[in-house]
């Protein structure tokens, strides 16, 4: 499992943590520790920051091993992170199944927040991205692309129907708070390049969107915050001059997050999302 070693260099963190008791007597009490477990999929597992490490204790539960927004959570000295049982390529159905493992369970009846992503791997983005990619294009046309552009709407009705379950279930084990992190675009659709062409890219970040939006109103009816991502990541997707999300070919962690997506995109919508749970 990742390391929630405490570090103490995450500034900004102990200035948002700090406002709660700001106004508080001198003699009041140190700000008490904020418990919190992590849980969903890849883009919560650290994937795209470095190599490959299964969980303790969750057979086929795997993370990467690099620093991502959850690790810089972990280093302030007022935040525990209980648990961190995000799993690499776990649909909605899944997360909800770890609720049935004892230590996520009892991790869950003691938390104070509940951070996740989860829902992109109902849709199966990289069967489309394949499709659409432009040495697919050239070799089969533009009718396969289309054709899984076509299923997209019903695909993320049902993802975000899951995932409004698995808040459900969430909130029944637990009092937290529940704070679902959005998706960011992953493509820079300003001009083509050799993996998509521009116009296959803005089709692609537009169903990212979509899917943002249904997720959005599917987790805040079950009460849980939704957090967009998106203008933070807004010029650094794939085929932009600054990417925070990796595209590698020789990476099996491709199209997701890199350090800096994580710590300059994720960190600060989290952040400001713990700092509330005060």
């Amino acid at each position: 499992m990742r390391s929630v070693s405490v570090r103490r260099t995450a500034t900004a963190l102990a200035s948002a943590l700090a406002l709660a008791g700001a106004a508080a007597s001198p003699a009041a009490a140190a700000p008490r520790t904020i418990e919190l477990v992590n849980l969903g999929d890849s883009y919560s597992a650290a994937f795209g920051t470095g190599g490959l490490q299964q969980v303790e204790d969750l057979p086929g539960c795997f993370q990467g091993t690099g620093r991502d927004h959850v690790d810089k959570l972990a280093s302030h000295p007022r935040v525990e992170v209980t648990l961190d049982a995000a799993c690499a390529g776990y649909e909605t159905h899944e997360v909800r199944g770890l609720l049935g493992e004892q230590l996520v369970a009892d991790a869950l009846a003691e938390a104070e927040v509940v951070t996740l992503t989860m829902g992109g791997n109902d849709i199966g983005w990289g069967r489309f991205i394949e499709a659409c990619s432009a040495p697919a294009e050239a070799a089969l046309g533009p009718e396969p692309c289309d054709a899984m552009l076509a299923q997209a709407p019903a695909l993320i009705d049902v993802a975000a129907a899951s995932a409004a379950e698995t808040v459900a279930a969430i909130d029944a084990v637990s009092d937290a708070r529940i704070v679902v992190l959005g998706y960011p675009r992953l493509f820079d659709d300003r001009q083509d390049s050799p993996l998509l062409s521009a116009e296959r890219a803005a089709q692609l970040n537009y169903w990212t969107d979509e899917l943002n939006a249904a997720l959005a109103a599917a987790v805040e009816d079950e009460d849980a915050v939704f957090v967009d991502v998106t203008d933070r990541f807004r010029g650094h997707g794939v085929g932009s001059a600054e990417p925070w999300i990796l595209f590698d070919a020789e990476s099996e962690h491709n199209l997701h997050p890199t350090e800096r997506g994580y710590l300059s995109g994720y960190f600060p919508g989290l952040l400001g999302q713990v700092a509330r749970a005060r």
